[in-house]
């Protein structure tokens, strides 16, 4: 069942995901070593994305990062986790460090964000925002995502 926040209740959670054989092999490779579920993932040039409950997502990084790291030997790329999260309010809540406001008008968010953090959240060319764009229009269907 898809819980939704208030301020999004016209907002629909997609609960499948079409995962091809890499995303399938990554997520098996993912749920062998941290022993924890992953509900999506994304493949980047760089970069392997996963998304678990939010609860385990400490556990999937590990403590001092040790679970990261050798997620980082075994696919070659950097490894980012993300809780999956059943709203598109409390998925970049939970995301972006530090969100002043969080703005939907037909299927564009705008999410507002300190100067100092938006480096951050954009990341080295764009690469993290991508990623969460990709994200956010696989399981809500959200098209826009700005940074502001």
């Amino acid at each position: 069942m898809c819980q939704e926040a208030p301020s999004f209740a016209n907002q629909r959670c997609l609960m499948s995901v079409k995962l091809g054989t890499d995303s399938i092999r990554n997520i098996a490779a993912f749920e062998n070593i941290t022993q924890i579920h992953a509900h999506d993932c994304l493949i980047t040039e760089d970069c392997v994305y996963f998304l678990v409950d939010p609860d385990k997502v400490g556990l999937a990084i590990g403590r001092n990062g040790v679970v990261i790291r050798e997620l980082r030997k075994v696919f070659g790329k950097t490894v980012k986790v993300f809780g999956h999260y059943t709203s598109p309010e409390l998925f970049i809540k939970n995301t972006f460090q530090n969100v002043k406001s969080i703005d939907m008008n037909n299927g564009r968010i705008t999410v507002t964000i300190p100067e100092e953090d938006r480096i951050v959240a954009i990341g080295r060319n764009g690469r993290n925002i991508k990623a969460v764009r990709e994200i956010m229009e696989r399981h809500f269907s959200i098209k826009d995502l700005r940074v502001k």
